[in-house]
């Protein structure tokens, strides 16, 4: 919550918060602070990606760009920043705007603590572009790091409960007739220990078939491959990097 409202460039954007009907005192909170919120649903759904369905629906600006709860925009100017890049980008390209933006995440606990930047704990370079291939050999661009243009944005498919987000993120990418925008800036903090790193198993299953959707079985398979391979080889990597310093 603060990490929205103490956005320098609050102003040019609607903060949709949608609430599951939580008992926990979330929907008493959300109540309490409703002034400064947009749009604010709380009602007992079918799950998260229902909800992200739900402010999708409702969503009336250019861009949608989702954070659960528990994480956060990196800091009080990032908004800000985004939008003169994508002035830039529109100055530069005859007036269009980039269909995605995307930029790098920090991984935190529970209590706050850095956990180094996916574009570093992960063993594939971190992309310039994004494009409908771009995840075929592993995802490296964090779902709270993306804007997407609304009206390219399909709903999710709320059939996959652990791996929707993948499986929007790469249809949002088919979907793209633009470019796509890669910034060298932190977007947002990723609290790791949500649903899909609790059912990690399940989590893994689920991407695995939405990759089969998007690339292919036999692709898919050989693609899996390389990725344990590459990040053996990453994690040898670094073992090594340990062991020197130590």
């Amino acid at each position: 919550m603060a990490s929205v409202v103490e956005q320098t460039a609050r102003k040019s954007f609607e903060w949709i918060v949608i609430d599951g009907g939580s008992t926990d005192g979330s929907a008493e909170y959300l109540h309490e602070i409703k002034g400064q919120i947009d749009i604010l649903i709380s009602e007992k759904d079918k799950g998260i990606y229902d909800a992200m369905n739900k402010g999708l629906r409702l969503a009336k600006g250019e861009y949608v760009w989702f954070v659960n709860a528990g994480d956060a925009l990196h800091d009080k100017r990032v908004v800000e920043e985004v939008e003169a890049r994508i002035a830039h980008f529109s100055d530069t390209h005859g007036g269009s705007k980039p269909d995605v933006v995307f930029g790098d995440t920090l991984f935190i606990d529970a209590q706050g603590r850095s956990q180094g930047l996916i574009s570093q704990r992960k063993p594939q370079p971190f992309p310039k572009k994004l494009h409908g291939g771009s995840f075929r050999f592993g995802m490296n661009v964090c779902h709270q790091s993306i804007l997407v243009k609304r009206s390219i944005a399909p709903p999710y498919d709320e059939t996959y409960r652990l791996a929707a987000d993948v499986d929007w993120i790469i249809a949002c990418l088919k979907s793209m007739r633009g470019e796509s925008l890669g910034l060298n800036m932190i977007f947002s903090d990723f609290e790791t220990g949500g649903s899909s790193y609790q059912h990690t198993q399940k989590a893994w299953k689920e991407r695995y078939a939405v990759l089969n959707k998007h690339y292919g079985v036999v692709p898919n398979f050989f693609a899996h491959g390389w990725i344990l391979f590459r990040r053996l080889l990453f994690n040898l990597n670094l073992l090594g990097k340990k062991s020197h310093r130590s």
